[in-house]
């Protein structure tokens, strides 16, 4: 059996992220793209972790370099990775670790995507809110007419909603009042809502000067519910930037492979939470639990039994 991994968006990043990470050419890089001597310490500041261009290389560089350090241990321990999958800008590292394009050609697109959101956010300020408690079909309802649409579906009544601020405050307005729990994410953008049309088409541009390579294992795609080739990367990294992700859809065929456990690599523990109400049978754990690799390595081994 083999373990399937996710890497997080941002959002949920921290100073003590990742204690057992060691330093590697891929922090290297970021921290020269940055601008910044320590990184953990840059984290400390929450209004320098919530800027777009900070967080969205911050954490392709610091997944990446988990993943490099944690694929030695499992390749010496005679554990595969199964599949990987990547939570919005989470699937640049995604595609990185099944080979799509390069570690460094990754954290360099974090640059660009960031850059493309953030101009695209300048013509129209915009935000996301955590909805939790109201049932799809309600939550549609309240946003048509709206110019606040789903970002990401997480599950039949777990959902990320964005667009234009004063919209977005309305609607939670109206879902708080029918029971709904919202919570404003600390974020700058309406990420994966048609407010970042014209960054999705830029960065779209800038992927279709990379060569892309075929995954060398299954790589899924938040957007079309596939696994996805090598051509169909390039124009799913662009689209997803302004269309929903359904994670939820991304989950379910995750567990259809039938792996031994489920790892996220990243700051937080938000998907290996949203793994365990989904899919309880099957355990995950976030790196970021985990004081020391050979903890995640033993947890690992331990599932796949």
């Amino acid at each position: 059996m083999s373990v399937a991994i996710v890497f997080s968006g941002q959002g949920n990043q921290h100073p003590l992220m990742l204690p057992w990470l060691r330093e590697d050419e891929r922090l290297h890089q970021m921290r020269s793209i940055l601008g910044v001597d320590d990184w953990r310490a840059a984290l400390s500041d929450s209004a320098w972790s919530r800027v777009n261009a900070h967080a969205q290389v911050l954490l392709t560089a610091t997944g990446l370099a988990a993943w490099a350090q944690l694929q030695l241990a499992m390749r010496a321990a005679s554990i595969e990775a199964g599949a990987v999958a990547g939570y919005s800008v989470g699937e640049l590292a995604a595609c990185a670790a099944a080979d799509v394009f390069s570690a460094d050609e990754a954290i360099s697109l974090a640059r660009d995507r960031a850059a493309f959101m953030d101009a695209a956010s300048a013509r129209e300020a915009g935000g996301l809110s955590g909805i939790t408690g109201i049932d799809a079909r309600t939550l549609d309802a309240l946003l048509n007419g709206t110019r606040v649409s789903v970002a990401i579906r997480n599950g039949e009544d777990t959902v990320v909603a964005g667009g234009p601020l004063d919209a977005l405050d309305m609607l939670e307005a109206a879902a708080a009042a029918r029971g709904a729990r919202c919570t404003r994410l600390a974020v700058s953008v309406a990420s994966h809502t048609p407010l970042m049309r014209e960054a999705a088409e830029a960065f779209g541009i800038a992927l279709s000067a990379l060569p892309l390579k075929a995954p060398s294992r299954p790589l899924f795609d938040s957007g079309a519910n596939r696994v996805w080739r090598a051509d169909e990367a390039r124009w799913g990294l662009a689209r997803q930037i302004a269309a929903t992700v359904r994670w939820d859809e991304v989950m379910d065929q995750l567990a259809a492979r039938g792996p031994c456990c489920v790892l996220e690599i990243g700051g937080g523990q938000a998907l290996a939470r949203l793994w365990q109400q989904r899919h309880p049978a099957i355990p995950a754990r976030s790196a970021d639990e985990f004081r020391t690799l050979d903890g995640v390595l033993t947890w690992i081994a331990r599932c796949a039994g």
